[in-house]
């Protein structure tokens, strides 16, 4: 086959996972209530319908630390930065992850960088709006109608 034929070929894949389009696919499109609802690349997708950053942190366990004083410290610090426009999704004894929807990574990286030793954050990580995230806030707009 010659290349330029390859290039403009397109096929349709329908996928059960997320990670599976994430390696196969260059352009993306998204279904919803039967409509072609977007189409683009994976980094257009992912900027046009993320919200924002994912934050997951881990807390040193401190001795006597029975409640989880730790990571509520923590949760009650990044929610008083109104800047960020935090939420909270889950948080445990030790860990916990944040949906911040406004700031860059660079700000966020900053924030946590300086009070990381205030807050006994042993380790963070920042990523950006995962695949799935957006199709389950498709879902989500589905079950809304």
């Amino acid at each position: 086959m010659n290349g330029k034929l390859i290039e403009e070929l397109e096929i349709l894949f329908a996928f059960i996972y997320s990670f599976c389009s994430e390696r196969v696919c260059n352009r993306l499109g998204i279904m919803f209530n039967g409509q072609l609802a977007c189409l683009g690349t994976i980094q257009h997708l992912k900027s046009k319908f993320g919200q924002g950053y994912t934050v997951e942190i881990k807390v040193r366990s401190l001795p006597g630390d029975g409640n989880g004083t730790a990571i509520h410290n923590v949760q009650t610090f990044l929610l008083s930065q109104t800047q960020f426009n935090v939420q909270v999704r889950e948080v445990s004894y030790s860990t916990g992850s944040f949906q911040v929807r406004q700031g860059t990574p660079a700000d966020l990286f900053e924030l946590l960088e300086q009070n990381k030793q205030r807050l006994n954050i042993e380790t963070y990580t920042i990523s950006q709006t995962t695949l799935e995230q957006i199709f389950l806030s498709f879902g989500k707009q589905v079950n809304a109608v």
